[in-house]
């Protein structure tokens, strides 16, 4: 696993503990995959996956990150279709963050990585369902004398 990357499931998520030590300043969340994955050749988030993106709409609050949305798929298509695929995941997750209450300035970028990230092999079909997913890049906010800073424009987003 990446360094600065912590895996969890939904119901791992509300207990990340970093109230007795300083929130890490990057990470990376990898949801497990029974947390929240797509169905082939899909984009939209289940309704079953709803109260995932709110736990992870309040720990982005109530820590002080900025989030960027990186979407993923299995091996299945061309190239082409499967960044363009990983792209509507992205952008369906934060949708629902964002009608869950996630102030849009919170989401500072959203990424396309199609199927070059595998965590898991292409070659069953449960792999390939492990590898149809979206995960989290976290930054906390930098404060300036008691506020939040203004976040950048990102080509990304």
């Amino acid at each position: 696993m990446r360094e600065n990357s912590i895996r969890i499931n939904a119901l791992e998520l509300k207990n990340v503990d970093i109230l007795n030590s300083e929130a890490p300043k990057e990470m990376t969340i990898v949801l497990d995959e029974r947390s929240l994955n797509f169905d082939f050749d899909k984009s939209n988030v289940k309704p079953q996956y709803y109260d995932l993106l709110k736990n992870i709409k309040e720990f982005v609050e109530q820590n002080n990150y900025e989030i960027t949305i990186v979407g993923h798929t299995d091996s299945i298509g061309s190239n082409a279709y499967n960044f363009k695929l990983s792209r509507r995941r992205a952008e369906s997750v934060k949708a629902k963050l964002l009608e869950f209450g996630l102030s849009e300035d919170r989401i500072v970028g959203i990424e396309a990585m199609g199927e070059e990230q595998p965590i898991a092999t292409n070659a069953t079909k449960e792999g390939r369902a492990q590898n149809r997913r979206v995960e989290f890049k976290l930054v906390q906010r930098e404060t300036v004398q008691g506020s939040t800073a203004t976040p950048t424009t990102n080509e990304n987003k």
